[in-house]
Protein backbone atom coordinates (compact mmCIF):
# COMPACT_ATOMS: atom_id res chain seq x y z
CA UNK A 1 0.00 0.00 0.00
CA UNK A 2 1.14 3.54 -0.69
CA UNK A 3 1.91 5.85 2.20
CA UNK A 4 -0.31 8.84 2.90
CA UNK A 5 2.49 11.15 1.77
CA UNK A 6 2.81 9.33 -1.55
CA UNK A 7 -0.94 9.61 -2.14
CA UNK A 8 -0.68 13.35 -1.45
CA UNK A 9 2.14 13.66 -3.94
CA UNK A 10 0.05 11.71 -6.45
CA UNK A 11 -2.78 14.21 -6.06
CA UNK A 12 -0.44 17.14 -6.59
CA UNK A 13 1.04 15.48 -9.66
CA UNK A 14 -2.40 14.83 -11.16
CA UNK A 15 -3.43 18.44 -10.58
CA UNK A 16 -0.19 19.73 -12.10
CA UNK A 17 -0.78 17.60 -15.21
CA UNK A 18 -3.71 19.84 -16.12
CA UNK A 19 -6.38 17.24 -16.87
CA UNK A 20 -9.55 17.60 -14.84
CA UNK A 21 -10.09 14.97 -12.15
CA UNK A 22 -13.50 13.28 -11.93
CA UNK A 23 -13.84 12.60 -8.23
CA UNK A 24 -16.81 10.55 -6.99
CA UNK A 25 -18.07 10.90 -3.45
CA UNK A 26 -17.96 7.78 -1.28
CA UNK A 27 -19.21 7.04 2.20
CA UNK A 28 -17.64 3.68 2.96
CA UNK A 29 -14.59 1.52 2.28
CA UNK A 30 -16.29 -0.96 -0.08
CA UNK A 31 -17.51 1.77 -2.43
CA UNK A 32 -14.03 3.31 -2.35
CA UNK A 33 -12.32 0.03 -3.24
CA UNK A 34 -14.71 -0.64 -6.12
CA UNK A 35 -14.12 2.88 -7.44
CA UNK A 36 -10.37 2.29 -7.48
CA UNK A 37 -10.79 -1.05 -9.25
CA UNK A 38 -12.91 0.73 -11.88
CA UNK A 39 -10.03 3.10 -12.63
CA UNK A 40 -11.02 6.14 -10.55
CA UNK A 41 -7.89 8.12 -9.64
CA UNK A 42 -9.13 10.18 -6.68
CA UNK A 43 -12.03 10.02 -4.23
CA UNK A 44 -14.01 12.43 -2.06
CA UNK A 45 -15.16 11.45 1.42
CA UNK A 46 -18.24 13.61 1.90
CA UNK A 47 -20.51 14.14 4.86
CA UNK A 48 -23.61 13.58 2.71
CA UNK A 49 -22.60 10.03 1.79
CA UNK A 50 -21.08 9.13 5.15
CA UNK A 51 -24.21 10.28 7.02
CA UNK A 52 -26.45 8.37 4.61
CA UNK A 53 -24.39 5.17 4.80
CA UNK A 54 -23.79 5.13 8.56
CA UNK A 55 -26.97 6.73 9.94
CA UNK A 56 -29.47 6.65 7.06
CA UNK A 57 -30.04 10.32 7.91
CA UNK A 58 -29.73 13.59 5.94
CA UNK A 59 -26.58 15.73 5.86
CA UNK A 60 -27.56 18.25 8.54
CA UNK A 61 -24.53 18.10 10.82
CA UNK A 62 -25.37 14.92 12.74
CA UNK A 63 -21.91 13.32 12.67
CA UNK A 64 -19.08 14.33 14.98
CA UNK A 65 -15.51 15.01 13.92
CA UNK A 66 -14.32 11.71 15.37
CA UNK A 67 -17.01 9.75 13.51
CA UNK A 68 -16.00 11.42 10.25
CA UNK A 69 -12.31 10.76 10.95
CA UNK A 70 -13.05 7.07 11.52
CA UNK A 71 -14.95 6.81 8.24
CA UNK A 72 -12.13 8.64 6.48
CA UNK A 73 -9.49 6.25 7.84
CA UNK A 74 -11.49 3.23 6.68
CA UNK A 75 -11.72 4.68 3.17
CA UNK A 76 -8.04 5.67 3.03
CA UNK A 77 -6.93 2.27 4.34
CA UNK A 78 -8.99 0.48 1.70
CA UNK A 79 -7.45 2.26 -1.29
CA UNK A 80 -4.19 3.33 -2.88
CA UNK A 81 -5.55 6.55 -4.36
CA UNK A 82 -5.81 10.07 -2.88
CA UNK A 83 -8.87 10.97 -0.82
CA UNK A 84 -10.22 14.52 -0.52
CA UNK A 85 -11.90 14.77 2.88
CA UNK A 86 -14.89 16.81 4.02
CA UNK A 87 -13.86 18.66 7.18
CA UNK A 88 -17.26 20.39 7.38
CA UNK A 89 -16.73 23.71 9.16
CA UNK A 90 -14.02 22.28 11.37
CA UNK A 91 -16.59 21.54 14.09
CA UNK A 92 -16.08 24.85 15.83
CA UNK A 93 -13.64 27.76 15.76
CA UNK A 94 -10.06 27.95 14.48
CA UNK A 95 -8.81 25.86 17.39
CA UNK A 96 -11.26 23.08 16.50
CA UNK A 97 -10.07 23.32 12.91
CA UNK A 98 -6.52 22.63 14.08
CA UNK A 99 -7.61 19.39 15.74
CA UNK A 100 -9.78 18.38 12.76
CA UNK A 101 -6.89 18.96 10.38
CA UNK A 102 -4.60 16.89 12.59
CA UNK A 103 -7.02 13.97 12.93
CA UNK A 104 -7.91 13.94 9.22
CA UNK A 105 -4.25 14.13 8.23
CA UNK A 106 -3.45 11.18 10.51
CA UNK A 107 -6.38 9.30 8.96
CA UNK A 108 -4.72 9.66 5.55
CA UNK A 109 -6.45 12.54 3.75
CA UNK A 110 -4.61 13.97 0.76
CA UNK A 111 -6.68 17.16 0.87
CA UNK A 112 -9.10 18.50 3.47
CA UNK A 113 -11.75 21.11 2.79
CA UNK A 114 -13.33 23.46 5.31
CA UNK A 115 -16.52 25.40 4.64
CA UNK A 116 -17.75 28.72 5.99
CA UNK A 117 -21.15 27.53 7.21
CA UNK A 118 -22.30 27.90 10.80
CA UNK A 119 -22.82 24.72 12.83
CA UNK A 120 -24.87 22.63 12.47
CA UNK A 121 -24.14 22.74 8.77
CA UNK A 122 -26.16 21.16 5.99
CA UNK A 123 -25.66 19.93 2.45
CA UNK A 124 -24.70 22.79 0.16
CA UNK A 125 -27.73 22.16 -2.07
CA UNK A 126 -30.25 22.35 0.77
CA UNK A 127 -32.11 25.53 1.71
CA UNK A 128 -31.68 27.38 4.98
CA UNK A 129 -27.90 27.68 5.13
CA UNK A 130 -26.09 30.32 7.16
CA UNK A 131 -22.45 31.38 6.89
CA UNK A 132 -19.93 32.88 9.29
CA UNK A 133 -18.05 36.06 8.41
CA UNK A 134 -15.30 35.91 5.84
CA UNK A 135 -12.88 37.25 8.44
CA UNK A 136 -13.53 34.30 10.73
CA UNK A 137 -13.16 31.73 7.95
CA UNK A 138 -9.90 33.31 6.82
CA UNK A 139 -8.54 32.55 10.28
CA UNK A 140 -9.84 28.98 10.07
CA UNK A 141 -8.06 28.44 6.76
CA UNK A 142 -4.86 29.96 8.16
CA UNK A 143 -5.12 27.64 11.15
CA UNK A 144 -5.59 24.56 8.94
CA UNK A 145 -2.67 25.47 6.69
CA UNK A 146 -0.33 26.10 9.61
CA UNK A 147 -1.44 22.94 11.47
CA UNK A 148 -0.21 20.57 8.78
CA UNK A 149 2.57 18.21 9.78
CA UNK A 150 2.96 16.88 6.24
CA UNK A 151 3.17 19.93 3.98
CA UNK A 152 2.05 17.75 1.05
CA UNK A 153 -1.44 17.79 2.58
CA UNK A 154 -3.60 20.23 0.65
CA UNK A 155 -6.18 22.54 2.21
CA UNK A 156 -9.28 23.48 0.25
CA UNK A 157 -11.60 26.34 1.17
CA UNK A 158 -15.29 26.00 0.45
CA UNK A 159 -17.84 28.79 0.57
CA UNK A 160 -21.60 28.42 0.83
CA UNK A 161 -22.25 32.15 0.66
CA UNK A 162 -23.82 32.01 -2.82
CA UNK A 163 -27.13 30.95 -1.24
CA UNK A 164 -26.95 33.68 1.40
CA UNK A 165 -25.25 36.74 -0.14
CA UNK A 166 -24.91 35.94 -3.83
CA UNK A 167 -22.21 35.04 -6.34
CA UNK A 168 -20.19 38.26 -5.88
CA UNK A 169 -19.72 37.54 -2.20
CA UNK A 170 -18.76 33.93 -2.90
CA UNK A 171 -16.07 35.07 -5.32
CA UNK A 172 -14.65 37.70 -2.98
CA UNK A 173 -14.59 35.23 -0.10
CA UNK A 174 -12.68 32.68 -2.16
CA UNK A 175 -10.11 35.28 -3.15
CA UNK A 176 -9.49 35.96 0.53
CA UNK A 177 -9.35 32.25 1.35
CA UNK A 178 -6.71 31.76 -1.35
CA UNK A 179 -4.70 34.62 0.15
CA UNK A 180 -4.94 32.80 3.50
CA UNK A 181 -3.24 29.75 2.02
CA UNK A 182 -5.97 27.57 0.51
CA UNK A 183 -4.57 25.68 -2.49
CA UNK A 184 -8.00 24.72 -3.82
CA UNK A 185 -11.30 26.65 -3.92
CA UNK A 186 -14.87 25.44 -4.03
CA UNK A 187 -18.09 27.47 -4.15
CA UNK A 188 -21.06 25.18 -3.55
CA UNK A 189 -24.61 25.73 -4.72
CA UNK A 190 -23.87 27.78 -7.85
CA UNK A 191 -27.16 27.95 -9.72
CA UNK A 192 -26.43 28.61 -13.39
CA UNK A 193 -23.83 27.85 -16.02
CA UNK A 194 -23.06 31.56 -16.13
CA UNK A 195 -22.22 31.56 -12.41
CA UNK A 196 -19.96 28.54 -12.83
CA UNK A 197 -18.13 30.25 -15.71
CA UNK A 198 -17.87 33.54 -13.83
CA UNK A 199 -16.45 31.89 -10.72
CA UNK A 200 -13.71 30.24 -12.77
CA UNK A 201 -12.92 33.43 -14.71
CA UNK A 202 -12.64 35.64 -11.64
CA UNK A 203 -10.61 33.13 -9.59
CA UNK A 204 -8.23 32.34 -12.43
CA UNK A 205 -5.52 34.57 -10.98
CA UNK A 206 -5.84 33.29 -7.41
CA UNK A 207 -3.13 30.66 -7.81
CA UNK A 208 -5.48 27.99 -6.43
CA UNK A 209 -7.02 25.01 -8.18
CA UNK A 210 -10.79 25.21 -8.68
CA UNK A 211 -13.36 22.56 -7.81
CA UNK A 212 -16.92 22.16 -9.11
CA UNK A 213 -19.64 20.04 -7.53
CA UNK A 214 -22.22 18.11 -9.56
CA UNK A 215 -25.24 16.70 -7.71
CA UNK A 216 -27.98 15.05 -9.73
CA UNK A 217 -31.20 16.94 -8.96
CA UNK A 218 -29.33 19.64 -7.01
CA UNK A 219 -29.13 23.38 -7.53
CA UNK A 220 -26.15 23.33 -9.90
CA UNK A 221 -26.67 22.38 -13.58
CA UNK A 222 -24.87 19.19 -14.61
CA UNK A 223 -21.92 20.03 -16.88
CA UNK A 224 -19.54 17.43 -18.39
CA UNK A 225 -16.02 17.36 -17.00
CA UNK A 226 -14.33 18.43 -20.23
CA UNK A 227 -16.46 21.57 -20.43
CA UNK A 228 -15.59 22.41 -16.83
CA UNK A 229 -11.92 21.87 -17.65
CA UNK A 230 -12.19 24.35 -20.51
CA UNK A 231 -13.66 26.89 -18.07
CA UNK A 232 -10.64 26.47 -15.79
CA UNK A 233 -11.68 23.84 -13.25
CA UNK A 234 -9.21 21.17 -12.11
CA UNK A 235 -11.54 18.94 -10.08
CA UNK A 236 -15.19 18.00 -10.32
CA UNK A 237 -16.96 16.19 -7.49
CA UNK A 238 -19.76 13.78 -8.35
CA UNK A 239 -20.63 13.89 -4.70
CA UNK A 240 -23.79 11.79 -4.43
CA UNK A 241 -23.85 9.67 -7.59
CA UNK A 242 -22.68 6.49 -5.86
CA UNK A 243 -25.08 6.63 -2.92
CA UNK A 244 -28.00 7.49 -5.25
CA UNK A 245 -27.14 4.57 -7.56
CA UNK A 246 -26.75 2.09 -4.72
CA UNK A 247 -30.01 3.26 -3.13
CA UNK A 248 -32.01 2.66 -6.31
CA UNK A 249 -30.35 -0.70 -6.97
CA UNK A 250 -31.09 -1.92 -3.45
CA UNK A 251 -34.65 -0.64 -3.54
CA UNK A 252 -35.29 -2.46 -6.82
CA UNK A 253 -33.66 -5.62 -5.47
CA UNK A 254 -35.60 -5.70 -2.21
CA UNK A 255 -38.97 -4.75 -3.70
CA UNK A 256 -38.55 -7.45 -6.37
CA UNK A 257 -37.61 -10.01 -3.74
CA UNK A 258 -40.68 -9.11 -1.69
CA UNK A 259 -42.98 -9.38 -4.69
CA UNK A 260 -41.48 -12.44 -6.40
CA UNK A 261 -39.80 -14.43 -3.68
CA UNK A 262 -36.56 -14.61 -5.69
CA UNK A 263 -33.71 -12.37 -6.83
CA UNK A 264 -33.65 -13.88 -10.32
CA UNK A 265 -34.79 -10.66 -12.04
CA UNK A 266 -31.90 -8.74 -10.48
CA UNK A 267 -29.19 -11.36 -11.02
CA UNK A 268 -27.88 -9.77 -14.23
CA UNK A 269 -26.98 -6.62 -12.29
CA UNK A 270 -25.23 -8.41 -9.45
CA UNK A 271 -21.55 -9.08 -8.91
CA UNK A 272 -21.30 -12.84 -8.52
CA UNK A 273 -19.75 -14.59 -5.51
CA UNK A 274 -16.24 -15.14 -6.84
CA UNK A 275 -15.83 -11.67 -8.31
CA UNK A 276 -17.04 -10.00 -5.14
CA UNK A 277 -14.52 -11.98 -3.11
CA UNK A 278 -11.88 -10.67 -5.51
CA UNK A 279 -13.12 -7.11 -4.91
CA UNK A 280 -12.65 -7.44 -1.17
CA UNK A 281 -9.24 -9.13 -1.42
CA UNK A 282 -9.92 -12.75 -0.50
CA UNK A 283 -7.08 -13.94 -2.77
CA UNK A 284 -4.63 -11.86 -0.74
CA UNK A 285 -5.77 -13.42 2.52
CA UNK A 286 -5.57 -16.93 1.08
CA UNK A 287 -1.96 -16.21 0.12
CA UNK A 288 -1.25 -14.99 3.66
CA UNK A 289 -2.76 -18.20 5.04
CA UNK A 290 -0.43 -20.25 2.85
CA UNK A 291 2.58 -18.15 3.78
CA UNK A 292 1.99 -18.38 7.51
CA UNK A 293 0.66 -21.95 7.42
CA UNK A 294 -2.72 -21.02 8.86
CA UNK A 295 -4.84 -24.17 9.17
CA UNK A 296 -8.49 -23.99 8.17
CA UNK A 297 -11.06 -26.74 8.42
CA UNK A 298 -12.75 -25.61 5.17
Amino acid sequence: MKTATQKRKDLRAMLSAGNILCVPGVGDALTAKIAQMAGIQCLAMGGYSVTAVHLAQPDVGLLSMSEMATALKEICDATDIPVIADGDNGYGNALNVIRTESEFEKAGAACIFFEDQVWPKRCGHMDGKQVITADEHVQKIRAAVEARVDKETMIMARTDSRAVYGIEDAIERCKRYADAGAEMLFADGLCTREEIERFAKELKGSGAYLDANMIEGGKTPIIPAKELEQMGYSVVFWACSAVYTVSKALYDLFSGLQQNGTTEAAAANMVEFGRFNHFVGLDHYKELERRYKVDRDD
